[in-house]
């Protein structure tokens, strides 16, 4: 007897998963496509300014998929490998406003002419 009520609870717990998977299919019979709002919107920590905002990522900050993707971007070859060595290398100082050191970093690697320009020209310090 115990064993059965047992089952019934865990058909009725695998019933409720089932209809939450599945979702409310009210808009099925119209064709409607049902739709889900999703914030993405990223909020800075602290005092950091998002890089939306200044349309730069920070030297020191950024993530190497966030660098990666402001590279492609910008119409940066080899996006990943750059986002690597600048990632590779920090932290950069913040009174460094040129980047000397990521560019005699990023000179060892002999790029096309402009891309160092190209990178640095996509960051900012913080």
């Amino acid at each position: 007897m115990r064993t059965s009520w047992y089952v019934a609870i865990l058909l009725m717990f695998i019933l409720s998963l089932a209809a939450v998977a599945c979702g409310d299919d009210s808009n099925a019979s119209t064709g409607e496509a049902a739709t889900v709002e999703v914030n993405t919107a990223a909020q800075p920590a602290g005092d950091a300014v998002p890089a939306a905002s200044t349309g730069k990522l920070s030297a020191n900050d950024a993530s190497i998929a966030e660098l990666r993707a402001g590279f492609e971007a910008a119409g940066i070859s080899n996006a990943s490998k750059w986002a690597r060595e600048v990632d590779e290398y920090r932290p950069y100082d913040l009174t460094d406003t040129g980047y000397s050191k990521l560019r005699g970093e990023l000179a060892k690697y002999n790029p096309s002419p402009g891309v160092v320009d190209a990178i640095i020209a996509q960051l900012e310090l913080p």
